[in-house]
This record gives structure tokens, C-alpha cells and sequence, in this order.
């Protein structure tokens, strides 16, 4: 894993240089060094920048990638596949001086242009400028596991893999997209192409833009950037998964520093713990949370790596986990809502002085159908013909006695349907009334409506809630200890084997994950294969009543904040108390406010959180 950053127009060889602080701030994603390279494009100067974190060849390899003719390139990530690629080229030719995954991509991208990248397996985004004068080709991965923004500005445009290395050149204004941070206070994170900027904008996952010589942009998409279908292929299919499943993670275990496995309480992180095993030297890792049972998932995942006899560290959470927040508020570029990514960010604070990178579980539920909501999705209409006079004084009463049930119910009512509803942080109409002025200004918009079946539930989790949710949050929490997340299960040999199993029997009740069951069942541990999902939850509820309380108090309720606009301070006044008192709980909504208030003093108004 690395940061890139590049600058094209009069601005990269302005002084001060805007380049330096814009590495700096990509410094943590990059530990092992850097570089730069000046080229142009048509007309224009540009400059590319790399932050590197050597996984593989750690003494060549170095950033930027330069090629006899000219060409030049940056990338983070790696392409796992990028010894097969290396023999293809040679066939061809070519030659290389280091044996690192950026070399290979260089001279494939060079040789045969941006369509070639479906034969690249891997998780990457990169800058390609081809030598001697353009174009520049950005590119990101199909599941959008690395990050990329780019923006434009006078004369120019400039690029970076976070929105906060973008904001340290000082050339594009900080100006927030009030209709992304309204997205933010319904669901918890910004979706799509825009960002948590005004004018700053992501690659989507599979995009790449080609900038021209007169810094015109077109858009295309990775040739074949959507590998999960549902063709056949000989053998087997359950063989067909773990077997996949096996290469996966053997690609992954090739780095030449120490790798480690993120155990959840599930058997995704455990399946990959056990296959990786077999093949070479690896420490677990997993979060404890004393003193909240519920979510803890400590004594399981123990157990797990004492069974496959695993060196095991267990992290306890503080009991007073403000540093933590104030941390993983430090390491996100957008206002990020999803409370598991403290403990994500507290995990990689302690595994990132021993490791530089750990393959997790994340994506196995996206891709074998494990979610629980997929097979909700048959109570919706049920739950949608309760008369909406009664709704809300029905569910009031379920949140004190059955809260799930009263989730459900809610869910029901959500105007882009029950799936969005069970997604979201909290209602859109919850959402309007903690809104400050600058953001009930907005037109409501027009409502999307969501997946109504387990199949397109399970393709809309690929698009928007895996890319938009779980991988930013593994990204920016671990990035900011030097830790590479890797995914075994988002294998495009790993997607392709599921879709075959889902030809069999449908997604209905995670039936696509027996397979999985059966082989935890068999080898780790029989009680595990039959547990529920866990993951690293955040115990939100009972911290935003307790030890966390004064820093939302501290955040939300202060002059600043009410200054800014974005959120109603009596609601929010309220809200806090109420949550306090146990009237109601709303932990998830609190911990929300406050990354986004965080984000705003770190990004808007410059100042340390």
C-alpha cells in the first residue's frame, strides 16, 4: 500500500511546492520512502508524487515507476497476480530491474494500453502517464479497494488517493458538499462519485479517466470489472470454492514482511486464518471489549487461533475510548459514521508495530449471501401494511422490550424501501430533525427506491456497501498505522466459484455459505461453523451514555458547532440527554455527529482534533 498524489497545470511547479505537504500528509500510508517525477501532458507540467510501504522487493521497487520512453507511474496497492503478468511481458521482450508488482503494471499499461487491465488481479489505483507528453490515465480497481479523488482547478487539475492530501496542497477550496453531508446524517458514509468536498470528486470502483493534452476527461470502465457471474465452469463447484479460496490467500501471504489475520467472533476471518496457515508463519489479531459482553468477541476468536495454533493477541478496548475516537477521527478524510471503525483503527494501532499487513474476512458476506437482511427482505411488505397511524407508537414500545423488532419496523417505512431502511444510521425524517439550518435548506430528494429481492440486495452490497462502507473503513483505519488490509474473499476466482454455488440454490437464509460452515465445521471448530455473524461491533450505546459522553458534549453542543449549521443544537441537546437517561437509545446517531463535527474542524477549519 502506498499514496500517490499528482499535480498537472502551472500550480506543480509553483512555490512553495504544493507537492510536499500534500506527501506529508500521506506519509503514514507510505512509512518506507518516497519520490517524485516531472513530466507534461501536452502542454502542461505535471508532477507525481508516491509515498511507499514496501511489501514486496523492499530494497528496489521504488516509486515512481519510470520507463525508457518516458512513461511514468504511481500506484498503491498491488496486483497479486503480477508474476504471471511479469513472464507474460518477458515473453514480449521486457525486461525489469526490481520484482515489484508497480514495474510490471508500468510496462503492461504502457504495452498495451488501459484495456489490459482485466488481466490484473489485484487491489490498485494508479496515475499512468504515458511518456513522452500524455496522456494521464487514472485508474481504480473493480470493488474500489484502493482509494482515488481528483479535482479540478485554474488551469489545471490535481489528484491524490485521500481528500486530505488534496487539501494540504492548498489549491482546491475547502468548501463542503452539503448534499453528501446530508447523505452522511441519514446513512452514515458518501456514496458514489462526489465526496464529502465541493468539487473534489472519487474514481468510482472499475473507472478510469484519461486525461487528455487540453485537460479534457473521459470516463471509461476496467474491461470486464464486474467478474462475479454466474458461468459454469468444470468440477466440482463446492471444491471449486475453497480451492479458489486457497489460491486467494496464497496470493495475498506474497509479501516479504510480516503478515497478520484480523479474527472477528464469524468464521469468514476464521476460514482465512486456517487456509493461510497451511502456508506460512502468521499472528492473529483480534479487539476485546471488557466489561460489554454482548458485543465481545475476545473468548471466540481465542479460541479459533488456539485451535489452529496461532500466536493470538487480544486488544482491549480503554474503558475510556476517546483517544480511540479522536484517533480514527484524525485518520478518516470524509465524515465516516460506521462505528466499527474505532476499533478497526484501535486493532491496527497495536498489530502496525509488528506487521505491515492482515488479511481480513471482509467481503465474505457479499459475496456467499451470509447477511441476515438478505432473507428479511420477505418481511417488508408484512411489516409495510402496519397502518402508519400505528407505526411509531408500535415500534416506541418494541425499542424498550424487542429493539431489533422495533428496527424492523421502521425499517418498513423508509421511502426508498425496507432494504435501505435496514441500512441506514437512522430515518430520513430522524435525520431532518437533528439537522441544522445549512442542511434542512436542501430540497428533500427525490427517493431511489432500493433492492427488493435477496439477489439484488446481495449486487447492491457490492456496489454501494462493501465499496462505500467496509473497505473505506479498513483503508483509513488501517493506513493510518501503515497496515495494508488484504481480501481474500473479493478474489475475482473467489466471486466466480460463489456465483456458481448461487446457480445451485438462491441466497435465501445463507444457504451459499454452507460450504464455508461445512469446512469450519470440519477443521477449526463444529460449535463455531454453527455461530451467528460478528464482527468488530463498537459498544455505542453504553459509551455515549458513560465514558464517552463528554466528548459528544464537548463536540456537539459547542459554539462551533452551532456556529457551522449542519446540526440543530436543541435536537441534538435533547437527543443527548434522552440517551443519558435511557429513554432512548441512540448511540449510533450520537458517535455519527461527532465524527462529522470532527471531520469539520480537521478539514474545514484546519485545526487539530
Amino acid at each position: 500500500m502506498c499514496g500517490i498524489v499528482g499535480i498537472v497545470g502551472p500550480a506543480s511547479v509553483g512555490v512553495p511546492d504544493p507537492l510536499a505537504p500534500a506527501l506529508a500528509a500521506l506519509a503514514a500510508r507510505g512509512p518506507d520512502g518516497g519520490g517524485r517525477h516531472d513530466g507534461r501532458l501536452g502542454e502542461h507540467q505535471v508532477v507525481l508524487g508516491a509515498r511507499r510501504l514496501a511489501l514486496v522487493d523492499v530494497g528496489g521497487g521504488r516509486q515512481p515507476f519510470l520507463r525508457p520512453s518516458g512513461s511514468a507511474l504511481v500506484m498503491n496497492g498491488e496486483i497479486y497476480n503480477h508474476a504471471e503478468l511479469r513472464r507474460h511481458l518477458e515473453a514480449l521482450g521486457e525486461t525489469f530491474r526490481s520484482r515489484c508488482d508497480g514495474e510490471v503494471l508500468a510496462a503492461l499499461l504502457e504495452r498495451e494500453g488501459p484495456e489490459s487491465l482485466w488481466k490484473a488481479e489485484g487491489s490498485y489505483a494508479f496515475a499512468f502517464l504515458q511518456g513522452p507528453d500524455g496522456p494521464l490515465i487514472l485508474g481504480r480497481d473493480p470493488l474500489g479497494v484502493r482509494p482515488l479523488a481528483w479535482a479540478r482547478m485554474p488551469g489545471g487539475l490535481v489528484f491524490a488517493s485521500t481528500l486530505d492530501a488534496i487539501v494540504a496542497t492548498g489549491l482546491v477550496p475547502t468548501e463542503p458538499d452539503l448534499r453528501a453531508l446530508a447523505d452522511v446524517m441519514r446513512d452514515g458514509y458518501v456514496t458514489g462519485g462526489r465526496s464529502a468536498l465541493r468539487g473534489v470528486h472519487r474514481l468510482e470502483p472499475g473507472e478510469i479517466l484519461t486525461v487528455g493534452g487540453d485537460l479534457s476527461v473521459r470516463v471509461t470502465q476496467v474491461p470486464g470489472g464486474a467478474p462475479l457471474d454466474a458461468s459454469h465452469a468444470a468440477g466440482d463447484p463446492e471444491a471449486d470454492v475453497l480451492d479458489a479460496l486457497r489460491a486467494a490467500v496464497r496470493d495475498r501471504l506474497a509479501l516479504d514482511r510480516p503478515v497478520g489475520i484480523f479474527l472477528s467472533g464469524g468464521i469468514d476471518s476464521a476460514l482465512v486464518a486456517a487456509l493461510a496457515r497451511d502456508q506460512r508463519a502468521v499472528r492473529t489479531f483480534t479487539v476485546t471489549f471488557p466489561g460489554h459482553a454482548n458485543v465481545d468477541e475476545g473468548r471466540r476468536a481465542a479460541r479459533t487461533a488456539e485451535r489452529l495454533g496461532l500466536p493470538h493477541l487480544t486488544v482491549p478496548c480503554p474503558e475510556d475510548p476517546t483517544g480511540w475516537v479522536l484517533g480514527a477521527a484524525r485518520a478518516f478524510d470524509e465524515p465516516f459514521g460506521d462505528a466499527s471503525a474505532i476499533p478497526t483503527w484501535g486493532l491496527g494501532k497495536v498489530a502496525g508495530i509488528g506487521i505491515r499487513a492482515a488479511l481480513t474476512g471482509t467481503g465474505g458476506d457479499e459475496i456467499f449471501g451470509g447477511y441476515r437482511r438478505y432473507w428479511l427482505l420477505g418481511a417488508g411488505p408484512w411489516l409495510r401494511a402496519v397502518p402508519a397511524f400505528a407505526r411509531e407508537p408500535v415500534a416506541a414500545v418494541l425499542a424498550r422490550t424487542v429493539p431489533p423488532g422495533a428496527r424492523l419496523l421502521r425499517a418498513s417505512a423508509d421511502p426508498e424501501g425496507f432494504y435501505r431502511g435496514l441500512q441506514r444510521v437512522q430515518a430520513p425524517g430522524d435525520a431532518r430533525a437533528l439537522m441544522g439550518p445549512r442542511l434542512r435548506s436542501l430540497a428533500v430528494p427525490q427517493p431511489v427506491p432500493g433492492p427488493t429481492t435477496a439477489e439484488e440486495a446481495m449486487a447492491d452490497d457490492r456496489r454501494r456497501y462493501l465499496p462505500y462502507d467496509l473497505l473505506v473503513k479498513e483503508d483509513r483505519a488501517l493506513m493510518a498505522h501503515a497496515v495494508e488490509g488484504r481480501h481474500p474473499f473479493l478474489d475475482r476466482r473467489v466471486a466466480a466459484a460463489a456465483a456458481r454455488l448461487e446457480v445451485r440454490g438462491g441466497i435465501g437464509r445463507g444457504r451459499q455459505k454452507q460450504v464455508l460452515r461445512a469446512y469450519v465445521r470440519e477443521v477449526i471448530d463444529p460449535d463455531l461453523a454453527s455461530e451467528g455473524k460478528r464482527g468488530f461491533a463498537f459498544p455505542c450505546d453504553a459509551l455515549y451514555a458513560d465514558t464517552l459522553l463528554p466528548l459528544a458534549e464537548d463536540t456537539l453542543l459547542s459554539a462551533r458547532a452551532r456556529e457551522r449549521g449542519f446540526t440543530d443544537t436543541t435536537a441534538v441537546r435533547v437527543m443527548l440527554k434522552d440517551h443519558a437517561t435511557g429513554r432512548q437509545n441512540r448511540g449510533a446517531v450520537i458517535h455519527l455527529l461527532v465524527m462529522l463535527e470532527l471531520w469539520a474542524r480537521k478539514t474545514l477549519d484546519r485545526v487539530s482534533v
